[in-house]
């Protein structure tokens, strides 16, 4: 992207033409506004998340983290799902491949994943979740991962990893940091489903919207974190994400983003009762 000069990262269109360029078959992409929709959408394997969609889903993250106009990435599913969870007929394939130079192609492959949830966990852009299906497994910690989560009334969730005899071993930090603790080993050891409103309860989910009324919810946030300044949010999430709290640190970060181009523009504004030159509507 920076060697394209006449790229504008601030125009709609020469922001979708840089997903048009790229050559997706289990993702559809959608720019509404300074915000990418991403899809997950192959209905032979209910949106898997297989070696294919996971490298595609890691190319437009790639490529979204450096579009500083982008404010946020939006995760909806298609064929009436969300992500059915990992590629388990993949890693069962895996079982008969030896080891490469001593790596074990599980731990290889699981370490992929584990790699994926990482970076949409730590993404310095706001990431939103719609569920209008089901989220298995896997599909139930891409979730986790989200900072805004909308479920429609169709949604359900399972961490159905242990009825198959396996752990929810990359997903289970972030399962455990959005449900607590309790509720995780509730869900993880008995493999149960969650229905949307359930999911709301329990902290999975933000909101539940009827079919009427989602895409409308969905807008009013969009132009809510429009609102936001983009430099702003990255501190705040790289503040709310850390490990320990830190006096120094905060009060470093917050005296950079005073100082910041974007501070400076904020208290005018306010100051002015005028918005700021960052909010922007779709």
């Amino acid at each position: 992207m920076a060697k394209n000069k006449n790229l504008d990262p601030n125009s709609t269109a020469d922001i979708a033409s840089v997903f048009a360029a790229l050559a997706l078959e289990r993702l559809t992409i959608a720019i509404r506004g300074p915000h990418l929709m991403v899809t997950l959408d192959h209905a032979a394997t209910k949106n898997a998340l297989t070696d294919q969609l996971m490298a595609e889903l890691n190319l437009v993250l790639d490529k979204a983290l450096k579009i500083t106009a982008l404010r946020s990435v939006i995760l909806r599913g298609a064929n009436g799902a969300f992500c059915a969870g990992a590629d388990l007929k993949a890693a069962i394939k895996r079982l008969d491949e030896p080891a490469s130079s001593g790596a074990d192609p599980i731990v290889e492959m699981n370490s992929k994943v584990g790699e994926l949830y990482l970076k949409l966990n730590s993404f310095p852009k706001a990431v939103i979740v719609v569920v209008e299906g089901p989220a298995f497994g896997g599909g139930f910690g891409m979730v986790s991962c989200a900072d805004i989560v909308l479920v429609g009334e169709n949604a359900l969730f399972a961490l159905s990893e242990t009825t198959l005899g396996l752990p929810p071993g990359q997903i289970a930090p972030y399962v455990v940091s959005r449900i607590g603790q309790s509720n995780t080993r509730r869900l993880a050891l008995s493999g149960m489903r969650v229905d949307a409103k359930e999911a709301v309860r329990i902290g999975l989910a933000d909101e539940f919207c009827d079919a009427a009324s989602i895409e409308a919810r969905l807008t009013e946030i969009l132009n809510l974190v429009g609102k936001c300044a983009p430099h702003a949010n990255t501190v705040t999430k790289d503040l709310i994400l850390a490990n320990e709290p830190s006096i120094e640190n905060a009060a470093q970060a917050f005296a950079a983003c005073l100082r910041h181009d974007e501070g400076r523009e904020g208290v005018a504004a306010f100051t002015a009762k005028r918005p700021a030159n960052w909010v922007k509507k779709v």
